[in-house]
């Protein structure tokens, strides 16, 4: 399964009810926190029904397997952080209007994913289920190299490293340490407000260093 291929439900799942919207998001949401807590293998359609108050019927009439489920799981996770940025740029492309939407998601990213990749190795449905994250980041990583680069054709940053290098740095300061500042009990919960201040914090930073007149 592609993103594209979820996009192209996604779309189907418009013309029904937002009754049956709100359902399914809540069977997806289930279904993150077995898969989380259980991984992989551990977790079958059954507790998903049970932890979504729904029937394995209506678990079955809307994906078709496990794989399936966990699949799409996945790349709805993916393909909503995504379309934040691009709507962030579509709305105001400068850098920084959009950087600090980037360095949120980044951290909303390792926040999905991480739990999701632990899953996988304690059980992975299938070799689709990688190659949906990799290519989901190789397509997320080429557009923000090719912001960086209108960015610097704008005239509102200067640098003479490669732009992949660039938008890796920037990537790596958006992560942080957060992951392990959970996971360590160094911090009980990150919260919106947290994750929003450090994209602030990061972008006024990192645009400091690629100023023009700084170059």
């Amino acid at each position: 399964m592609t993103l594209d291929t979820v996009r192209q439900m996604t779309m189907s799942e418009t013309a029904e009810t937002p009754a049956k919207q709100e359902r399914r998001a809540e069977i997806l949401d289930a279904a993150f926190e077995e898969f989380s807590l259980n991984g992989y293998a551990g977790t079958s359609m059954a507790a998903i029904a049970r932890r979504a108050r729904a029937s394995k019927e209506t678990l079955y009439a809307w994906f078709e397997n496990k794989e399936t489920l966990f699949n799409t799981l996945l790349a709805t996770r993916l393909d909503a952080m995504g379309g934040r940025s691009a709507a962030a740029a579509s709305e105001n492309p400068s850098a920084a209007h959009v950087l600090p939407v980037v360095a949120e998601d980044i951290i909303r990213f390792m926040l999905v994913v991480e739990p999701l990749s632990q899953a996988m190795a304690a059980g992975p449905p299938s070799d689709g289920a990688l190659r949906l994250v990799g290519k989901a980041i190789a397509d997320e990583r080429q557009r923000f190299v090719a912001l960086f680069e209108f960015w610097r054709a704008r005239g509102e940053i200067a640098f003479d490293d490669d732009p992949f290098e660039i938008a890796s740095l920037f990537v790596a300061m958006s992560e942080g340490e957060w992951t392990m500042r959970v996971a360590t009990g160094l911090l009980d919960e990150l919260t919106d407000q947290i994750i929003q201040e450090h994209a602030k914090r990061v972008t006024r930073i990192f645009l400091k260093g690629l100023a023009p007149d700084a170059a």
